[in-house]
């Protein structure tokens, strides 16, 4: 009986004791899941601040913080594709006349995009497109309905071309001649829209942070458009000297 008692005894001890050192690996686990990830979140705020005064570069940045180390490196692609909300606006910069851009939008895959209604108003269909071509003394607005649905009598548009196999609606746009600035916007919901731009200038800016805290490792991915007005501006007027009723 003594034996036996001292069987059990000796088998409860050890199942608290194994379930202990569980807890503290897996608290261990999280402790340094949590510390990489601040790390990495270290690294895009240091990327964006670059951004924001101008310092920023190409190469990989290294750095040491208080529970880890990570790196960052800023990527400048030519082409731009960049989830935007509803009545927001992506900007594009043209250095160099592009005379014409293929602009696909709305994920197919993606039902917070692709949505199934076709009606005029937000949230009832997907999204329209507005593209604004900007020159030095002009301004040109053209407007697409989405592939498949032409909401109401808004005048837009049809789009007849899909996106292949990523997004529902695609357009070639002739760009006026002089256009030195081309922005989008969606209407009527949120979209993600792709636009290759020939040439090297950089039209988004995409951070990605890597860290180490412990054991774990963790990776983060931001994509941060253009320095632009906001969309509240595309309908202001700005003149360089008096305006004249």
């Amino acid at each position: 009986m003594l034996l036996v008692v001292m069987g059990v005894v000796f088998a409860l001890v050890m199942s608290v004791a194994s379930r202990s050192l569980s807890d503290t690996v897996v608290s261990r686990q999280e402790q340094e899941s949590s510390a990489a990830f601040a790390v990495a979140e270290t690294g895009i705020e240091k990327a964006l601040n670059e951004l924001r005064l101008g310092t920023s570069t190409t190469a990989t940045v290294n750095y040491s913080a208080s529970f880890g180390e990570g790196s960052y490196k800023i990527e400048n692609p030519t082409t731009l594709s960049l989830y935007v909300k509803e009545l927001e606006t992506a900007q594009l910069e043209l250095s160099v006349y592009v005379p014409t851009l293929i602009i696909s939008w709305t994920k197919k895959s993606d039902v917070t995009e692709n949505l199934l209604g076709c009606t005029e108003g937000s949230g009832n269909a997907p999204a329209a497109l507005e593209v604004s071509a900007i020159a030095a003394t002009t301004i040109s607005r053209t407007y697409y309905n989405p592939r498949g649905c032409n909401p109401g009598s808004n005048g837009f548009l049809s789009t007849a071309v899909n996106g292949g196999s990523v997004y529902r609606s695609q357009v070639t746009y002739s760009v006026p001649a002089g256009t030195t600035i081309v922005r989008v916007k969606p209407i009527y919901s949120g979209a993600t829209i792709s636009i290759p731009v020939p040439g090297v200038e950089a039209q988004l800016y995409v951070i990605k942070s890597r860290a180490v805290g412990g054991d774990a490792q963790k990776e983060i991915e931001v994509k941060r458009g253009l320095d632009a007005p906001p969309s509240i501006f595309d309908f202001a007027l700005f003149s360089a000297g008096s305006i004249v009723k």
